[in-house]
Parts: C-alpha cells; sequence; structure tokens
C-alpha cells in the first residue's frame, strides 16, 4: 500500500504508517478514571494529532525517548480538526527519513549533475584535484548531498545543503563575471565547500538536530579540519592556495558577532560571504511568502529577519 501523507489525509481514511512523535502526553478522560494518550504526529507534509484510548499508560512507558513510531488507526473528525483515533502504536525501526522530515523541492539527481558540472569546470589542478577527492568519498558525498542546511533557519529540509551550495555558487559565479581580476576557481571552490562541515554537525536520522561535535565545536571548525584532512593528502598543495580556503571557510560568517572567527581579508573571500547570505536571506524570505495566505498583503513579525515582509 502507498504511503499517505498528513496533507492527504480525509475522514475515514485507514492509517499504517510511519510517524514522527512531535510531542506526547497523558492526559486524564473527563468522565471515567484512567488516562488516555494524546500525540501530536508529524510527516514531511504536516502535523496531526492522534489520541489512543486503551492501555495508554502502558503503551507510554514504551514509547518514551523514541521520536519514529509505527501508528495504525482511523481519521475522524472532530470539531472540524481531523485526528487520528489509534489502534495500535509502537516504536518504529523500519522507515524512510524522507517520508517524515521536508525534502527540497529541487529533484536530488539534479542538483547532484549541477554539482558534478561545477566541479569540472575547475581549471585550476590543485582545487580540482582537492575536490574530486573529497566529492568521490561515497561517504562524504552521500551526507552532503542529503543532509539539511540548517536546523532552522535557511534550507532546513533534506537535500538542503546542497541545495544552499549550488545557490551560493550561482551567486558566486554571477558575481565572478562582474569583476575583473576574480580567481573563479578559488572563489567556486570556497563556495562548494564553505559549509562542508554541517555534514557533521547536523544529524537527521529521525528529527534534525545538532550532534555533539556540532553543538560542542561547530560546522566552521568541523569544516576546517575536513578541508586540512584532504588537503595534506595532496602533495606539494601550495601553502598559500591552503590557507586562503581555511580563512574562505573561517570567514564567511563575515562578523564577528555573526559567529564569524575571522573577517574576510580578501575579495573572494569577501565575495563568498555576501553570496552566502543572499542565498539564506532569500530563501528565508521564501519561507515566509510561501508560509502566508495568498491573500495576505503582510506576514507576521518574522523572528528570524527581524521585521515583517510585504508579499504584494
Amino acid at each position: 500500500m502507498d504511503r499517505i501523507y498528513i496533507r492527504e489525509l480525509e475522514e475515514g481514511s485507514k492509517i499504517s504508517a510511519a510517524f514522527l512523535v512531535k510531542q506526547k502526553q497523558l492526559l486524564p478522560f473527563k468522565n471515567k478514571n484512567g488516562k488516555f494518550l494524546h500525540v501530536i504526529l508529524g510527516d514531511r507534509t504536516g502535523e496531526i494529532e492522534g489520541r489512543l484510548w486503551e492501555m495508554a499508560e502502558d503503551i507510554f512507558t514504551r514509547l518514551n525517548d523514541k521520536n519514529v513510531v509505527h501508528v495504525e488507526g482511523e481519521v475522524s473528525r472532530y470539531k472540524d480538526i481531523f485526528q487520528i483515533n489509534i489502534t495500535s502504536i509502537a516504536p518504529s525501526e523500519s522507515y524512510v527519513i524522507e517520508d517524515l522530515l521536508p525534502v527540497s523541492n529541487r529533484n536530488i539527481n539534479e542538483m547532484q549533475n549541477e554539482l558534478h558540472e561545477v566541479i569540472s569546470s575547475i581549471e585550476n589542478k590543485n582545487l580540482k584535484e582537492l575536490l574530486d577527492r573529497i566529492f568521490t568519498d561515497e561517504e562524504l558525498y552521500k551526507n552532503f548531498t542529503r543532509a539539511p542546511a540548517a536546523k532552522f533557519h535557511h534550507q532546513a529540509y533534506i537535500g538542503g545543503l546542497l541545495e544552499h551550495t549550488l545557490g551560493v555558487v550561482k551567486v558566486a559565479d554571477s558575481l565572478a563575471g562582474v569583476y575583473p581580476d576574480i580567481d573563479r576557481d578559488l572563489l567556486i571552490t570556497g563556495a562548494l565547500v564553505h559549509d562542508i562541515g554541517k555534514i557533521e554537525e547536523l544529524v537527521y536520522d529521525e528529527q534534525i538536530g545538532y550532534s555533539d561535535g556540532g553543538r560542542l565545536i561547530g560546522h566552521i571548525v568541523l569544516g576546517v579540519n575536513l578541508m586540512q584532512r584532504n588537503i595534506d593528502r595532496i602533495p606539494a598543495f601550495p601553502a598559500n592556495l591552503k590557507i586562503k580556503l581555511i580563512h574562505m571557510i573561517v570567514s564567511h560568517h563575515g562578523e564577528y558577532e555573526w559567529q564569524s572567527p575571522k573577517r574576510p581579508k580578501f575579495i573572494e573571500a569577501m565575495l563568498l560571504h555576501y553570496a552566502d547570505m543572499i542565498d539564506a536571506q532569500v530563501d528565508k524570505f521564501n519561507q515566509v511568502k510561501n508560509s502566508t495566505g495568498e491573500n495576505e498583503a503582510w506576514s507576521g513579525w518574522v523572528k528570524g529577519l527581524d521585521r515583517y515582509i510585504y508579499l504584494k
């Protein structure tokens, strides 16, 4: 049976699928002793409430610390809101994470092809060898093309890191075509690897969150470490080129108050910072636009942008 997503549910829909548990609690019955289980379930399309009426306390204990569950039941409507009357709920060990977490609207295969085309355009033999070494690592490549770009702020979905990286590359490439004497190969290589530490910073096996290394060190330092390991395996890699690439990773947030250990100190590093900012900010604006009613002229207050957004 094909999976039915939350957005597709109708009254009477039969449910047998894995869901993320966004919230769970035991609540008392109003008219009798005992408690029932109330959950908020999610998949990549949205959220829905669910209720289990029988053996709730025992099952609640079994679900402790479990974020993915298999649910069976039927959709009903209560006060014009859909909910699932659950007949069975248990920890799930068999699920496809792309069913549960948001996924990029862009086709992953098309983005992968675009990534390879960009790498093929690099003419500097040292940078080309470095990129080939990094992106032919099967485990790294798999993680890079599936990872989110962030937990909340921008492209926070499966494939988001690849989508964001390609967006930064396009902006950077446009800038390189405007200004003379820009080292395009250096700028594009920096754009490709500026956030590579996020493959170790973020986890997304159940929900998008931070690894221990992500919380303790962060993606900038993790990215620097990864780049140094790969550069050091290339004989006679130019020392000045290495330090420039490392600086581009270290400085791409731009300002100290934005958690950038250094400010950009040469043109390509400065252009990378602004290309990164442009792509991330455009995505934030698009998120607001896509989540606001079509007839609305203004969004509500957007905390991440510290402003209202005009939509007409």
